[in-house]
């Protein structure tokens, strides 16, 4: 069975190229050369929210490629915490970013998936959808005083993370991206998704994790180095 789609490859590396244009901006924001107007624009922040969605989406298609989600998982959760300290080494707070959530997702898809997967995707869909919208509401107006529920999206007064996607409601678009695994399987003879792309397209993608842990260090490095 064919468990890599050049296309889905290609698009993860989309996703890393524009994520290192955007931490580098973020530094130069850091480093006092782009201001939080300018950072934090619309564009950008519809640039960031499209990287993020990409990966989580991509996330969930490659769970229904995976033979062992716990495995992949579990690696994925502990380069979260390195980039977490990593951050806090440099000044930054990070939280429950989206490394975070992507292993956690995995984590509980190795568990959860062989029920969901029974799912048709015309219904997954709209309860995802419909349950990423109620629990994104929810979690913002539901203020708690306990400080260790973040994980969830239940934040107590003063919490504070650079980088934030909790489990509610993020992990329904890992949930809709695992949908989009499915319907991969299942049209894998499509001309789309069996179109050879050139490595420059695809290495990248394929070699996502190592790229997001080191990526950052390098930027700040160098951003240092010029403007620190």
């Amino acid at each position: 069975m064919k468990r890599r789609f050049d296309i889905l490859d290609a698009w993860r590396t989309l996703a890393i190229v524009l994520m290192v244009v955007y931490h580098f901006l973020y530094d130069l924001y850091i480093f006092g050369i782009l201001s939080a107007n300018q950072l934090f624009s619309t564009p950008l922040n519809i640039l960031e929210r499209f990287i993020c969605g990409s990966f989580i989406l991509l996330a969930g298609a490659s769970a229904r490629f995976s033979r062992n989600n716990l495995r992949h998982g579990l690696p994925v959760l502990a380069a979260g915490l390195i980039v977490e300290l990593g951050a806090a080494i440099a000044g930054q707070t990070i939280r429950w970013g989206v490394l975070m959530l992507l292993g956690s997702s995995m984590v509980l898809w190795h568990f959860l998936g062989r029920r969901l997967e029974r799912w048709r995707a015309d219904t997954l869909v709209p309860v995802c959808i419909g349950l990423y919208i109620f629990t994104s509401w929810w979690t913002r107006a539901t203020p708690v005083s306990v400080p260790w529920l973040y994980p969830l999206g239940l934040t107590a007064p003063g919490f504070y993370s650079a980088d934030y996607f909790p489990l509610f409601p993020w992990f329904f678009l890992f949930l809709i991206g695992t949908a989009l695994g499915g319907w991969c399987l299942a049209h894998r003879e499509n001309k789309i998704l069996t179109a050879p792309l050139p490595k420059v397209l695809t290495w990248p993608g394929r070699h996502s994790l190592i790229i997001y842990v080191l990526h950052q260090p390098v930027l700040y490095g160098i951003s240092y180095l010029i403007w620190g």
